[in-house]
């Protein structure tokens, strides 16, 4: 089964798809770690925005 959410944990990821227009669903924080996360959920547009970001 494929997980329909991102959980970005990094920061400049989040402020790409952010600039890019993508809307996040929630923010929280990881109970082990501490580490914020924003939840995205991963529809067509993400998954190509990922691409680009990968690609730079």
């Amino acid at each position: 089964m494929t997980n329909a959410y991102l959980y970005c944990y990094s920061p400049t990821m989040f402020h790409f798809l952010r600039a890019k227009g993508i809307r996040y669903i929630c923010v929280g924080v990881n109970e082990r770690s501490g580490g914020r996360f924003w939840l995205f959920e991963k529809s067509e547009e993400v998954k190509s925005t990922l691409d680009d970001y990968n690609a730079k």
